[in-house]
């Protein structure tokens, strides 16, 4: 028997509202540096962070607990992926640096930066390793 269960209603339906509120900040954030305010931009960033939260969800399961790792590996997932796919930047890293390390450089550079952010803030937010 594991030892931390949470149901798939939980890991679906809980980080909802949190995704809500945390996606519309960033979004907030986009809108003020120039990217157009439309459904889209607030859907992309509440999608997310959205996926974000569930992405770990199967980690826990496997491991029977919660870790800050979780939350490096969804971050570094889904940095890579949307680096790769063209959807989102990369924070704190200049165009010079990203790009100058051609495309494959680029998705290492933002699965590193997300994935670091990731366990940045599960680390603040007092998760264990």
């Amino acid at each position: 028997m594991w030892m931390y269960q949470r149901s798939l209603e939980e890991c679906l339906f809980e980080p909802i509202p949190s995704s809500v509120m945390m996606g519309s900040i960033f979004a907030g954030l986009d809108i003020g540096q120039g990217a157009p305010a439309n459904a889209s931009t607030f859907g992309r960033s509440i999608g997310f962070i959205y996926t974000y939260h569930i992405l770990q969800c199967p980690l826990e399961q496997l491991h029977g607990r919660q870790s800050s790792l979780h939350n490096a590996v969804s971050g570094a997932s889904l940095g890579a992926f949307g680096v790769m796919q063209g959807r989102i930047g990369v924070p704190f890293v200049p165009p010079h640096v990203l790009h100058g390390n051609g495309p494959r450089g680029a998705v290492a550079i933002g699965a590193a930066v997300y994935g670091g952010l990731g366990f940045a803030f599960a680390a603040m937010g007092g998760k264990r390793m």
